[in-house]
């Protein structure tokens, strides 16, 4: 359940686990730019990732900008995270030893809780601002350009201050201590 109905998920297990293995969990929150993007388009990363590392992977399709923008994607990933850790038993995971990306483990410090073990950072936009000395020095030449990310920001960010809220650039927030390994 989330704050604008039922929030789309798919459950991966590694392959030859036990149905009664109690496993780690990371949250999984899919690529595009909160713009595009789905559970299908993800998968084969998803089930790749689930088997080489050993750990429980759920997937959410959180809503898209720009009919959701910002910040309903972050909405979006912080009610899963929640309700997956109140469904520990049921899933079968460590409700000790789950990971979620930068923003949730924000939200996760702050609220005081779920636990979160691990942040996974597999393509974080950490500034939405792109002024970080990366951002810059790729800014073209790769798939992800800065242009690419503009078009992103300017469906997702419904206005420009959104882009120092830390909800959307993390490494703004006010404190970044207390927070687990990355």
């Amino acid at each position: 359940p989330g704050p604008a109905g039922q929030i789309p998920t798919r459950y991966y297990r590694p392959h030859g686990t036990t149905a009664d293995a109690v496993l780690p969990l990371c949250l999984f929150f899919h690529g595009g730019g909160f713009v595009i993007g789905d559970l299908d388009a993800y998968d084969s990363l998803c089930r790749r990732f689930t088997n080489l590392s050993g750990c429980a992977v759920l997937s959410v399709d959180y809503r898209l900008a720009p009919e959701a923008p910002f910040p309903a994607a972050v909405d979006d990933c912080w009610a899963v995270t929640q309700w997956a850790a109140t469904q520990a038993d049921a899933l079968k995971i460590d409700a000790d030893r789950i990971a979620v990306a930068a923003v949730t483990c924000l939200l996760a410090r702050d609220a005081g809780g779920p636990k979160i073990a691990y942040q996974v950072l597999i393509y974080p936009v950490s500034d939405m601002q792109g002024e970080t000395e990366s951002a810059v020095r790729n800014a073209d030449g790769y798939f992800l350009t800065a242009d690419l990310m503009r078009y992103f920001l300017g469906h997702y960010l419904s206005d420009a201050m959104h882009a120092a809220d830390w909800r959307a650039s993390p490494l703004r927030a006010p404190k970044l201590k207390g927070l687990p390994p990355a």
